[in-house]
């Protein structure tokens, strides 16, 4: 089987996919500036981990040859909230980071490279349903980025015969996600609660945005993988719930399954701001039609209920 390697790779979303990659036999082998076993601990012996930066690109290098690498997913980023602070660190991590990653990719012929892109790429003005081809200028320093991401493994894809595939994540959720994204709380007033731990919800109760749940987006990432060369596109939507729901509806479910849950709400002016600028519904049509991925967890109350379990199942390795 191919190997696979994942930057960011112990970070939340990495190490989700991880296991969906490792369940199917492939090698993996994760990389981060720091090593972090926290969310990987049920499959660190099942993994190759290496500790590097992808803004060194000879760190890069050596691991793709070191690993016989034949594919790299990219997850390593700043995300919005983070990049907004520390504008200078996100271009050398979210823009030079990115191209070392398709430079390595090139001088080493891997076979593919598949990019996490996001809802961040979407800009104000948009229809309340988006759909890929939209036209948006991006609202933050991360959607720029985002953008641009699949501007050049589009390039790379057409110049240099790279296989590509970007997904513009809604907000990911599930066990283990951490602060530091403007879409944090969509994770958070679950994470929180089945913890028993209050939470402080920093939008308002009608906030809005498209979640994806972090296991349909372990599946989307292997499916695309694996056909990647007969995908008639390269970028797609992925969200699991349609139409999006209000923070109000996930406290409600979370209340549902927790009675005794503590969930305030005290909007930050600053990160409303930034999710009210991302589309309220994302279009997934493509990415059914072109590679036949639908979300198991189109129901939000099997998504909550799914959610508390793994919380409650492994409460060392989800522990915020």
């Amino acid at each position: 089987m191919s190997v696979v390697m994942i930057t960011g790779g112990m970070g939340f979303l990495g190490s989700h996919v991880a296991r969906e990659f490792l369940k199917h036999d492939y090698e993996v082998v994760l990389t981060d500036v720091r090593v972090k076993r926290g969310l990987i601990k049920d499959i660190e012996e099942k993994v190759k981990i290496v500790e590097s930066d992808i803004t060194v690109p000879t760190q890069l290098n050596e691991t793709v040859k070191e690993n016989d690498v034949d594919a790299i997913i990219h997850y390593a980023a700043l995300l919005s909230s983070e990049a907004e602070a520390n504008p200078e660190q996100a271009f050398q991590v979210n823009f030079d980071g990115l191209w070392n990653v398709f430079e390595v990719a090139r001088k080493n012929d891997l076979e593919a490279v598949i990019f996490a892109s996001s809802i961040a790429a979407y800009g104000l003005g948009v229809p309340e349903i988006v759909k890929e081809e939209t036209y948006t200028v991006p609202f933050t320093l991360y959607g720029i980025s985002k953008q641009l991401g699949e501007m050049l493994g589009l390039w790379f894809y057409r110049k240099y015969g790279i296989e590509f595939a970007a997904f513009r994540y809604g907000s990911v959720i599930g066990p283990g996600r951490r602060n530091g994204g403007a879409s944090a709380y969509s994770t958070l007033i679950i994470q929180k609660p089945a913890q028993t731990m209050p939470y402080v919800v920093n939008v308002p109760e009608t906030a809005r945005i498209p979640i994806v749940y972090v296991k349909d987006a372990a599946v989307a990432t292997l499916t695309a993988y694996e056909k990647i060369r007969n995908l008639e596109s390269r970028i797609y939507n992925l969200a699991s719930i349609i139409p999006s729901p209000k923070a109000k509806d996930i406290a409600a479910l979370v209340q549902k399954y927790l009675p005794n849950a503590k969930i305030a709400f005290k909007p930050d002016p600053k990160t409303t701001k930034i999710v009210e600028s991302w589309p309220r519904d994302l279009d997934i049509t493509r990415a059914h039609d072109d590679f036949g991925w639908k979300p198991k967890y189109s129901s939000l109350d099997a998504l909550v209920k799914d959610f508390i379990n793994d919380v409650r199942d492994r409460p060392d390795m989800y522990e915020i």
